[in-house]
Parts: structure tokens; sequence; C-alpha cells
């Protein structure tokens, strides 16, 4: 199992990541793409990596950051690409929920990501609440498609259009207590899934409240292999391989 979105470098994980590690492998995962939220964190994500080297690093600048500071950065974030281990660029996106910076600074630090993955021809990993139809418009505009909408919230409508464009689709814990999340994901092709914890957050049903891990990502292929009513055996072998195409990875 590849656990395609994660955020080991939170501090939450500081006083026990070595035990998170053990129940991850316990549990199956061989790879947790380790994806970083700030400049700070992208450095974190590299580092991690030189001590193990199944965690794979992503970096870039979450939209809840401040845009206007944050494009500021983006010549260091574009120096850690220079490092062959970052295998994404992200998280990014657009945050029209929390609105910490205007959305016009927002879709600026968007594309400068854009502009930094089709530099570096490496996959985006999109962060979108309230804020889809944007996020596709500007991916449209920029006519770059390569990558995943992380933590997939939107409509069966929205994420038709999103797999006509190329792009993947994120599910982890949420699917497992949406009914909206599970609506969606009846519906679209394995082909297009990708498997995510986006740890610490967003733990499953049976971890609600609770910090969130990559060893709980079976739970989740478990619950999507009964949505789907297939051997959870297969959902893990074409979402692995998914996973592997988009990301390059030789596992």
């Amino acid at each position: 199992m590849i656990d395609t979105h994660c955020h080991l470098i939170d501090p939450q994980f500081n006083h026990d990541l070595q035990k998170v590690l053990e129940r991850a492998k316990k549990a199956r995962v061989k790879c947790i793409i380790n994806i970083g939220y700030d400049l700070d964190t992208s450095r974190d994500t590299i580092r991690m990596s030189d001590e193990y080297d199944f965690l794979l690093p992503v970096v870039g600048i979450h939209p809840n950051e401040l845009a206007e500071e944050s494009l500021h950065q983006m010549d260091a974030i574009e120096e850690l690409c220079n490092d062959r281990r970052v295998i994404g660029i992200g998280e990014t996106g657009l945050d029209y929920y929390r609105n910490y910076s205007t959305r016009a600074a927002q879709q600026n630090l968007f594309r400068a990501h854009i502009n930094l993955a089709r530099k570096y021809n490496l996959p985006l990993i999109i962060h979108t609440r309230n804020s889809i139809d944007d996020a596709i418009g500007i991916l449209k505009e920029e006519k770059y498609h390569k990558g995943v909408f992380h933590c997939y919230s939107g409509t069966y409508e929205q994420a038709k259009e999103v797999m006509d464009m190329g792009f993947y689709l994120g599910f982890g814990g949420v699917l497992t207590f949406s009914r909206n999340a599970r609506e969606v994901f009846t519906r679209v092709s394995l082909d297009f899934v990708l498997f995510e914890t986006d740890a610490p957050f967003l733990a499953p049903a049976s971890h609600r409240g609770q910090r969130n891990e990559p060893s709980y990502l079976p739970e989740i292929l478990n619950f999507a292999a009964s949505v789907k009513g297939l051997p959870v055996e297969r959902i893990e072998e074409v979402t692995d391989r998914n996973a592997q195409i988009l990301f390059t990875l030789r596992i």
C-alpha cells in the first residue's frame, strides 16, 4: 500500500515518529508521500528522507499560508526541486473557506506552483475547499494536467471534469464518514483513484477525533472495497499502480 498524502513533518509526530513508522510497516504501508505545507516543512520532508528512504518528499506552500508572503518564498521552494528525491509540488491550491489571503493572491500563488511543476515535470498535489471550479479553470488556462485533487470533496460532475483533464482523485478517511464522498467514489473509475491518509488530519470513522496516521490506510482500503464491491486486493493493486504512474515510483 502507498499512502499518497501524509504530513509526517507535522509537530504532532515529534514525540513518537519511530513508533508511527513501525505501525505503518506492520500495516504493510510500503511507501509514504510526505508533503510539506510551507517552506520550513518542505525542507523537513527532504531532511526526513535522509533517514527514512520510504518517506518521499513533496515541496510547496499551502493556500492557508499568507499568499502574498509565500510568493516571495517560491525561489527557495524551487531550490528544493533540485533534489532528485522530490517527487511532487504541493500542497498547493485554493481555499475559499478560510480565506486567509485574497482569492487573487491565492490564485497567483497557485499559478506559481503550476509553473514550477511544469518546469520540473512534477505532479501537483492540489488542495481545494469551496474552490474546485476556480482550480479547474486555472488548470485549464495553464494547460498543465498532471497531479491529484487531494481529499476530493466535489460533485461527481466536477470529478468527471477533473478526470477528463487527466487528474487523479485522492480519497482518505473522509470516505468512511461522508455520504457525498461515498456517492462520488462509487461512480468514478478506479483508474483515477489514489488513497491517502492526510495524517495527522481526517482520521477514518473508527478513529474520529484522534490523530490520524499511515497505519490506518488499510481501514480506508477495506471500506473502499466494500463500497465498490471488489476484493481489497484489487483495490490496492489498481490504486498503487496509479500512484506509481503519477509519481514515477519504482517500488
